[in-house]
């Protein structure tokens, strides 16, 4: 995608939404700038020296879903941590909607984020297209992001070629709660990982009826 196209999309997305990715991507910063590892050399007596090494990986690939739900926060959880680091390239890849084009949160998390580059392809032929490089899609030493069961697998089929992060299966979440937990916070933890994958399984267990019917009349409303 063109400089221009990115900055076109940031256009359409509310000021406030992007007010509050800079006020995201400052947290994530703050967080990730503590763990940074830093080389050493110690020169220790009789002409020893030992010490430790850290070296960036030079281009990072990131995936971010598309089609299901898209994660402006993906992007920025992803490639801030990588620009810390010193990775001198982040790629991003996302699937496009039907009509050609992506998600404009997504473009704009990608901006505030620092992504260098971003390609307009997901599934599994995007994890191989960033695994072997293509004439426009460049190779990349790792390759981080969440995805469905297709990305999934096309991640563990190149692990070995390059670094990934995990295979993330589909989410579960089990909450144990009593009659006297907030039914609103209780949605809204069954909902963090509902909204993941259709696949995704979340439970609520509790001994109170009256907070499972709250707990149910929550989940609608939010």
């Amino acid at each position: 995608m063109s400089k221009e196209e990115i900055e076109e999309a940031l256009h359409t997305v509310e000021p406030r939404f992007l007010e509050i990715l800079e006020k995201a991507a400052k947290n994530i910063r703050k967080f990730h700038e503590k763990q940074v590892r830093n080389s050493f050399i110690i020169n220790d007596e009789n002409g020893i020296v030992i010490g430790q090494k850290v070296i960036p990986v030079d281009r990072a690939g990131l995936y971010v879903p598309g089609g299901t739900a898209a994660y402006p926060s993906t992007v920025l959880m992803d490639a801030i941590p990588a620009k810390i680091a010193g990775c001198r390239e982040v790629v991003m890849v996302t699937p496009p909607g039907k009509d050609g084009k992506v998600n404009p949160v997504i473009l704009a998390a990608a901006k505030i984020a620092g992504v260098d580059r971003v390609f307009r392809c997901g599934g599994a032929q995007a994890v191989a297209a960033l695994a072997y490089g293509t004439e426009t899609v460049p190779k990349v030493d790792k390759i981080v992001g969440p995805g469905n069961a297709f990305v999934a697998e096309a991640k563990k089929q190149v692990f070995g070629r390059v670094s990934i992060d995990m295979i993330a299966g589909p989410s579960e979440i089990l909450i144990v709660a009593d009659g006297k937990s907030n039914p609103v916070h209780a949605a809204a933890d069954l909902l963090s990982q509902a909204e993941h994958d259709p696949m995704a399984s979340a439970v609520l267990v509790t001994d109170s009826e009256s907070f499972a019917e709250a707990v149910s009349a929550e989940l609608e409303r939010q």
